[in-house]
């Protein structure tokens, strides 16, 4: 009897899971829509996870080979997470609130469940298996409509003592004037994301690559930066820079070996790493060599390897 372990990354789009084998090896993804063509499962905690339940239960009877079983199930989810208790307590994008996540899924598959917040187990995936494997101390950003940190001191991540360690998008940048999604204006993710990415771009006069004359996404801003557009490199090196502002305060407290953003932004490569790695060595030239600023590594694969060793340690 193999006995398999699930790692699920819930978002707001989409849910993807993932089977492993105790080699940790990934055997099958399987990608569903997390709230429905018409977002029928808004709020709706108990379709969700029975919905997943059954998800999962396919695709381990569907596995070729020997049969199979499952023995535990881990879960990166959106919103504030409390690991310790496995409930949920606000996840907006899925119209969450105080969700007793882990105890509902248990109940479902008959497995012990871990859950934690979608960011941290990203970057447990990259701690594990990705761009800062092998590394202790790290930091670990995604940026897509939003972004969030997720931060490792001596291998371990920190959760901080209300599990909100690493909300740097919502730290306030001076000077800026848009209202933030959360209320309070001028946050860094006003900028620093995929909308505001997008906003700069259309307000610059950038035109999209998908759709003609439509406003502009990150990616296709990205996409003028490989052929050189000024305005787009201007662009990303503004919001690069705002985050490095931010990030040297980081990393002036807690001294990481390894920077490692992923996310949609990030896909922008170099015009968007680059500034940030200069202004971090020009501030603290003692860690020329020594401090890497890292694209991820596993794309989406990160948070399904982070899912699985949440499962795998339970």
């Amino acid at each position: 009897m193999s006995r398999i372990y699930a790692g699920v990354d819930v978002g707001g789009t989409g849910t993807v899971i993932g089977l492993f084998d105790e080699q940790r090896h990934l055997l099958v993804k399987v990608q569903l829509d997390t709230l429905g063509s018409n977002r029928e499962r808004f709020g709706n905690a108990d379709a969700y996870t029975r919905m997943v339940a059954q998800h999962i239960r396919d695709a381990v009877a569907r596995l070729p080979g020997d049969p199979a079983t499952l023995v535990a199930a881990g879960f990166g989810i959106p919103g504030q997470v409390n690991p310790e208790d496995g409930v949920v307590s606000d996840a907006t994008n899925l119209g969450w609130r105080h969700v007793p996540f882990a105890w509902m899924m248990g109940d479902l598959l008959q497995v012990p469940v871990r859950i934690d917040h979608d960011v941290r187990t990203f970057a447990k995936g990259e701690l594990m298996a990705g761009a800062a494997q092998g590394r202790s101390h790290a930091i670990c950003l995604t940026i897509g409509t939003g972004i969030a940190a997720a931060i490792a001191i001596d291998g371990k991540l920190v959760r901080g003592g209300h599990n909100l360690a690493g909300e740097i998008g919502h730290d306030v940048v001076t000077g800026l004037t848009r209202q933030c999604p959360c209320g309070k204006i001028g946050c860094l993710e006003t900028v620093v994301s995929g909308p505001g990415i997008s906003r700069l771009a259309a307000a610059a006069g950038l035109t999209s690559w998908q759709n003609e004359g439509g406003i502009p996404t990150a990616e296709d801003v990205a996409r003028h930066c490989s052929d050189l557009n000024e305005q787009a490199l201007g662009i990303y090196r503004y919001a690069a820079e705002l985050l490095a502002e931010k990030l040297e305060t980081a990393v002036a407290l807690l001294d990481p070996e390894v920077i490692v953003i992923g996310g949609g932004v990030a896909k922008a490569g170099e015009p968007f790493l680059g500034p940030i790695r200069e202004r971090l060595h020009d501030r603290f030239p003692w860690l020329r060599g020594k401090l890497s600023v890292m694209h991820a590594e596993l794309g989406d694969e990160a948070a399904l390897i982070g899912a699985f060793h949440h499962a795998y340690e339970a």
